[in-house]
């Protein structure tokens, strides 16, 4: 399965060479207004899609479209399409979500759709939700939208469709014979599932529904390491021994005095980028085109945590803290 890859690896280390560096996100950054800021993308990739978005307002439709060209160009060098369709399934999942809260709540709200990027075509997906026929969609995207349909309840929507996500994304892995993605995942389920641990003890929420809103697929069994009950420092005490023990300290740290999870949400996308960094020094094998995908992934986060924070006049300082690394 690697050689198949040689070819993909090439035309990736090429466009490693287009993301965006920390010098340009610093410029971004530093920009006197939004105007500016959206300016530097006229010098990247992005520049082709400002000539149809030239409004800094609507920064969303240019992410949307570089999004868009960079699934489209990786289906396209690839010997198969198994590995972009498994990130694909975010979209899919997102936008089941939009649509069945939406025809639920018997409101409009296509300007929340993701639209040719996932797996699955828009028109099918508001199809079985109009008919309420879910036999056409992968089977765990189906039971959990059955489940939905049969006990409506918002969060519920969330809630079983997430973890039917994760179950793709973890099985989906297990298929590949991937090392380097099933650690990716796990990774991202733990520290996924701390953060809807310390959410639930904010909200005094149940140990039921604690053991309901937890991912599947981690290494760390929450339910037994920690308890509703402890303090922010008895659970950093309780994760010293994991992989996440400076995130954990310095997010729960932050948490403490802010109450926000703006931290250890920095925190957890930093790891997570120092993970997949390994890829790039990978010669044969998918990885290098999975490390370029959510390097992409966290360039387009950047850039909008930059505009929105220029459209709102947000110090320089206050963006420049809220900034996650760059992959080059």
């Amino acid at each position: 399965m690697s050689d198949q890859y040689i070819y993909a690896v090439g035309r990736i280390r090429v466009m490693e060479t287009r993301l965006l560096d920390a010098a340009k996100i610093n410029r971004m950054a530093e920009a006197p207004d939004a105007e500016e800021a959206f300016k530097v993308l006229g010098e990247t990739e992005y520049a082709a899609h400002l000539a149809d978005f030239q409004d800094v307002n609507r920064f969303e439709e240019v992410l949307a479209a570089e999004q868009r060209r960079v699934y489209l160009e990786l289906r396209k060098m690839l010997p198969d399409s198994a590995l972009i369709d498994l990130f694909a399934y975010q979209f899919d999942y997102h936008n089941l979500k939009v649509l069945l809260k939406a025809a639920r709540l018997k409101e409009n709200r296509d300007d929340l759709l993701i639209p040719d990027v996932g797996n699955i075509p828009l028109e099918e997906l508001v199809m079985a939700v109009s008919s309420g026929d879910y036999s056409q969609l992968p089977e765990r995207m189906r039971t959990a939208a059955e489940k939905i349909t049969a006990d409506f309840q918002p969060y519920l929507v969330d809630l079983w469709l997430d973890r039917a996500l994760y179950e793709e994304l973890l099985a989906g892995a297990k298929r590949l014979r991937s090392a380097f993605l099933q650690g990716y995942f796990t990774a991202l389920t733990d520290l996924l599932n701390i953060k809807t641990f310390i959410r639930v003890k904010r909200l005094k929420g149940s140990a039921d529904f604690l053991a309901a809103a937890l991912l599947p697929g981690g290494k760390l069994d929450l339910l037994n390491l920690l308890s509703l009950e402890d303090t922010l420092e008895e659970m950093a005490e309780r994760l010293a021994d994991t992989p996440y023990a400076q995130v954990v300290a310095e997010g729960l740290a932050s948490y403490q005095q802010t109450e926000t999870l703006t931290r250890y949400e920095k925190l957890v996308d930093n790891y997570l980028l120092d993970y997949i960094k390994q890829a790039k020094y990978t010669v044969i094998g998918f990885e290098p085109v999975v490390g370029y995908l959510l390097a992409k992934e966290n360039e387009l986060k950047l850039i909008r945590i930059i505009m929105v924070g220029k459209i709102n006049q947000l110090p320089v300082a206050e963006i420049r803290e809220r900034l996650r690394d760059v992959y080059v």
